[in-house]
């Protein structure tokens, strides 16, 4: 499958359409059509067949009944003493041959009494009789034919033969043959009843196909044609079906045609031979029908295929063209032209991915302002930082020299015993080369807070009793890095605008807070606070531009270079109550990390 999948990759989506119409329609419609015709072909062959057996059946159940009689007639005939009695006896005169033949008019009148008989005949060597329509002398010309010997040798049962009927000018008949025997077992004739024509063609002119009642010797005797009786099987260029018990079905050719043949024997009671009923079915006749119906339906089923394949090509070609434009689309946006906007309409697939398309190259449009202006942004903030390292170059006084002088007046302090003067002096040292030595990299939170407590310390030697601050445990802030100067302006602030405009006592407060998402640091005083109208003009102000210029570093820079180096994410957070004081809080990585844009 995977083969199969990336070889297919590489055909175009025009082609896979034709190639899937070709094997998921084209061929199974073609395949059901031929298994449906030739199904539906074999069914009208089958039900031909089955309609066939049943009128054969039919015709066996008549055929039986109308043998049936001249079989009673032979049994009475044969069983009666009276007539071997005339046959035995030798008359004398005409007269009493006349008086014989009146006490057994009976022979003549089965004619009459039933339509299935044509006559009655009784061929016998006695000479004294005389013929008439029903005694006949037995001469050469009869004895000597192949049925009167077979009848003969049938030693009184009864046989079925085709025999010329001499009151018929010699006509063939089907007739009943059967030896008559005196009570000492000679022979006292042979009797003859032949079978009317007329009946035995009635019940085969009424069947759809060509039906034939069949002799053993393949002799037809009756048939829906009455131009084939009389004909034997071969000159039908039929195969001369073997004679079985019950009906069989086969396959043969009549006049070099296929044709199915069905045979059914007939073996009437007591009798040394039959008859055949043989049915022809041509399959041309048969499948001529089922032939124009699936002519219809390939019609039918081309005219669908056709069809299908005009919509898949329209279809498919519209598909394509709009993948081309999208293509294209694609392609000039690669370029860099992210003006171009795709004009592909439409709610289907392609639609929704040519306004997806727009969609991203808005977004990516937007995505490229925001980083120039970001770009911008970080680059106007390390302009005004490069700004206020450069003013802090221009104001600074030689640093060996400054340094040499505070030390000098913290050593006279101390010689002073001033020592409140002396750490000042060295928490003032600290501060300023703290901020001689500022760099653009984090630091570790403990060092900076060191800076702050320099910075603390000085402004508490300013204020005495009036100002108070705290500091958290060096172990909670144990592995966190911050930019430098971040906490210490926000203290410069807090005394600046809380303590110094309070007339009681002030306090700081410096608290870290580290959680599994941010590590949040807080500087708080409880000076005079801010009103609401005020709190929410500096928040808002955060993310401006600065405006008022001369601020050394005031909030808004310490929330700019936050956002810059850490991400949009993170920055200052401002909670003030006027007369309680204020709380601004520097939101941070976990870990201090930094997670946004180098600063």
């Amino acid at each position: 499958m995977k083969i199969i999948t990336l070889l297919t990759n590489n055909i175009h989506i025009r082609k896979k359409l034709m190639l899937s119409y070709v094997l998921i329609v084209l061929v199974p419609v073609l395949i059901v059509g031929m298994l449906l015709t030739q199904s539906l072909q074999r069914m009208a062959v089958d039900h031909a067949v089955q309609q066939s057996v049943n009128n054969v059946e039919k015709i066996k159940k008549q055929v039986e009944e109308t043998l049936k009689i001249p079989a009673d007639i032979s049994n009475k005939i044969y069983f009666d003493k009276r007539l071997k009695e005339l046959l035995g006896r030798n008359f004398d005169s005409s007269l009493e041959v006349y008086q014989a033949y009146a006490s057994h008019a009976d022979l003549a009148e089965y004619r009459e009494l039933y339509k299935e008989v044509a006559g009655v005949r009784l061929y016998t060597w006695n000479r004294t009789l005389l013929e008439n329509w029903v005694f006949f002398q037995l001469k050469a010309k009869v004895s000597e034919q192949a049925w009167y010997k077979e009848a003969l040798s049938n030693r009184g049962k009864v046989g079925w033969y085709r025999i010329p009927d001499e009151t018929r000018e010699d006509q063939p008949l089907v007739s009943l043959a059967r030896p008559i025997f005196f009570s000492n077992m000679s022979f006292a004739g042979m009797l003859v009843i032949a079978v009317s024509p007329q009946t035995l063609q009635s019940i085969v002119h009424q069947e759809p196909y060509e039906t034939m009642i069949v002799s053993e010797q393949d002799v037809v005797l009756a048939a829906k044609n009455p131009g084939l009786v009389g004909h034997a099987l071969p000159e039908l260029q039929v195969a001369g079906p073997v004679v079985n018990p019950g009906i069989q079905v086969m396959d043969a050719r009549h006049e070099n045609k296929p044709v199915k043949l069905i045979v059914q024997s007939i073996q009437p009671e007591n009798s040394v031979n039959g008859l055949q009923v043989v049915s022809i079915i041509p399959l041309e006749a048969i499948l001529k029908e089922s032939r124009s119906i699936s002519l219809i339906a390939y019609g039918m089923i081309a005219c669908t295929l056709l069809l299908a394949l005009v919509i898949i090509v329209f279809f498919s070609n519209a598909f394509t063209k709009r993948i081309r434009l999208l293509i294209k689309d694609i392609r000039l946006v690669s370029r860099g032209d992210l003006s171009h906007h795709s004009s592909i309409q439409g709610r289907d697939e392609v639609g929704q991915l040519s306004w997806h398309f727009n969609s991203m190259v808005s977004s990516i449009k937007e995505l490229m302002i925001r980083v120039e202006e970001e770009q911008q942004r970080r680059h106007e903030l390390e302009i005004r930082q490069k700004e206020i390292q450069f003013k802090m170059l221009v104001n600074q006084v030689n640093p060996h020299f400054l340094f040499n002088v505070l030390e000098s007046i913290r050593m006279k302090a101390l010689y002073q015993e001033e020592d409140e003067i002396a750490d000042s002096v060295h928490a003032l040292g600290k501060l300023l080369r703290h901020n001689l030595e500022l760099g653009h990299k984090a630091v570790p939170l403990q060092a900076e807070l060191e800076t702050v407590r320099a910075y603390l310390d000085i402004q508490k030697f300013r204020f005495g009793d009036k100002l108070t601050f705290r500091l958290p445990e060096p172990s909670v802030c144990q592995g966190i890095l911050i930019l430098p100067m971040l906490v210490q302006p926000l203290v410069e602030n807090a005394i600046i605008h809380g303590i110094e405009s309070g007339r009681g006592k002030g306090t700081v407060g410096i608290d870290v807070i580290r959680g599994t998402e941010a590590t949040v640091i807080t500087v708080e005083d409880n000076g005079i606070g801010l009103e609401a109208g005020r709190l929410r003009t500096i928040a808002e102000g955060l993310d401006e531009p600065e405006k008022e210029q001369g601020q050394r570093i005031g909030l808004r820079n310490v929330h700019q270079r936050i956002k810059l180096y850490y991400g949009p994410g993170y920055g200052l957070e401002l909670v003030s109550v006027p007369g309680q004081g204020t709380k601004v809080s520097i939101v941070l990585p976990a870990d201090g990390r930094k997670g946004g844009m180098t600063a």
